[in-house]
């Protein structure tokens, strides 16, 4: 089995769309498994929840995502981010919107645990830091755990120092064994670690491996349907920085 691993999609289609034919030429997928804000930021909140439904699929809520339905007070979001979820909370159909409301927080699957924080705090968490990570060691009984929320791609394993955090290189099978593991496949449609390209991952089971890609996407394409519903130009302008 192969499994598409997404997060932070943040209503960016081209984005999501390039990372889903990226990935079918790189030998496919068999289902998606998103971490969550698929929505939220971008433009197009609605194809990108159908395109993920358009693939079998598995994945969690995130912080966006919540926020977007009316579950998640838009008092903790900045400015930017409030605007782009109360204008996200107008485009959504009905049934597009009780997707979102349905679901969970947090998931197992194939040996994993999704969730879009942290598995101590699913909705909120960023797992940036030694401490956040060691917490999160103690809060998954499975021997990897998937996260999103930070946008940056990583691999985190235990140490006698308590966690380290590893680069997660591009188009190289890391071979997942039995070592305990957080990972995160970075973000799809807002990158936030200096490389505008889209991130995603692959797990293949038959390998038992996690292999890490970037993808270029027409940004100028998501940046002017942005200005066009006129959300925050600040949103527009940072993906042409991965920033």
């Amino acid at each position: 089995m192969r499994a598409l691993i997404v997060s932070d999609v943040h209503s960016n289609l081209e984005a999501f769309g390039s990372v889903v034919d990226d990935a079918k030429a790189r030998d496919g997928f068999d289902e998606i498994w998103s971490l969550g804000d698929l929505v939220g930021y971008g433009p197009d909140p609605g194809a990108c929840i159908d395109l993920l439904r358009d693939h079998q699929h598995q994945g969690v809520a995130g912080n966006h995502d919540l926020a977007s339905i009316g579950e998640l007070s838009l008092e903790a979001f900045n400015s930017h981010a409030a605007a782009a979820n109360r204008w996200t909370a107008k485009q959504l159909t009905k049934d597009q919107f009780d997707f979102l409301g349905e679901l969970p927080l947090k998931l197992e699957s194939d040996g994993f645990t999704f969730v879009h924080g942290s598995p101590r705090d699913p909705v909120w968490e960023y797992v940036v830091s030694v401490s956040a990570a060691v917490a999160s060691f103690l809060h998954f009984d499975t021997q990897r755990c998937l996260v999103g929320h930070s946008h940056i791609p990583f691999i985190c394993r235990p140490s006698e120092d308590g966690a380290v955090f590893l680069e997660f290189p591009l188009d190289t099978p890391i071979a997942l064994g039995d070592d305990r593991m957080i990972i995160n496949p970075g973000g799809v449609g807002q990158p936030r670690d200096s490389d505008p390209r889209a991130s995603y991952a692959i797990y293949d089971s038959e390998q038992a491996t996690a292999t890490h890609h970037r993808v270029k996407y027409d940004i100028p394409k998501t940046q002017g349907k942005m200005r066009d519903h006129e959300l925050p130009e600040f949103l527009a302008e940072r993906l042409a920085y991965g920033r």
